[in-house]
């Protein structure tokens, strides 16, 4: 398994795990009503960035781990140059994620152009950024698999 495909896969497993926490702590926190009254989004924010903070300890660890692991199971030293595939690689899976964030904010728009609340929107917009960093990891493993 390349770097890239490594890196692929330690960054879709950050994902889910990190999908997984922002659901149940917000979910959790809406539930409780935090969220309710003037100060909503403002908590809701501040709760995000919490979380984001979290998320990027929880990649480190991850990074971390998969090295560590790769290096335990095959005994090879972690190779991290990256040559032409690994860069067109990286760059169409971007592209397709930037497509992907981009119709999805048109639609997060859209909706609050026909009455949806802020609240819903920046939930959304979490949850689509989320969605395509995921999708661009996952992009990345589809491709390398390829052999693109």
């Amino acid at each position: 398994m390349s770097y890239g495909e490594r890196e692929a896969l330690s960054g879709l497993i950050t994902s889910l795990i990190v999908i997984g926490l922002f659901l149940s702590q917000l979910a959790r926190q809406q539930a409780a009503g935090v969220f309710d009254g003037p100060d909503g989004l403002m908590l809701w924010a501040r709760s995000v960035l919490i979380l984001i903070g979290w998320s990027i300890g929880i990649a480190i660890a991850v990074t971390i781990l998969s090295t560590i692991l790769h290096g335990l199971l095959t005994g090879e030293k972690a190779d991290h140059r990256r040559d032409e595939r690994d860069r067109d690689i990286d760059r169409r899976a971007l592209t397709w994620a930037w497509y992907l964030l981009s119709f999805g904010l048109l639609g997060i728009i859209i909706g609050l152009a026909i009455g949806d609340s802020a609240f819903k929107a920046m939930n959304m917009v979490l949850a689509l950024c989320i969605f395509s960093e995921t999708f661009r990891d996952a992009a990345k493993l589809v491709l390398y698999r390829r052999g693109v």
